[in-house]
């Protein structure tokens, strides 16, 4: 089976500790959320895109999206995601995994 560590993307810096992740969410449009990091810094997320792929149990799910997800970081823009389904995984202050799924 293969792993999710197979592909990683850096996602975006912060003098805040934090991203902001934009999206339609299912049934409620158009939404925004905080991603908040254990210190400031660069960050980076295994990227998903194989539903094979099994997502370990110390992750936990923490948002869902449909059709695309922006990341933005102080600077702006840095991330653009297309995909019918979209779910972004934590485990701790720093692990971030981003799975994008067909339909």
């Amino acid at each position: 089976m293969k792993s999710y560590k197979e592909k990683k993307e850096d996602i975006g810096s912060s003098d805040m500790a934090a991203l902001v992740l934009m999206g339609p969410k299912f049934e409620e449009g158009l939404r925004t959320q905080i991603l908040n990091f254990g210190e400031d810094g660069c960050y980076s997320a295994y990227i998903v895109d194989d539903p094979e792929v099994e997502i370990p149990n110390h992750y936990k799910k923490i948002a869902k999206f449909c059709k695309w997800l922006k990341i933005y970081d102080d600077d702006g823009l840095c991330k653009d995601y297309r995909a019918e389904k979209i779910n972004v995984y934590r485990a701790g202050e720093y692990g971030c995994i981003i799975q994008l799924l067909p339909e």
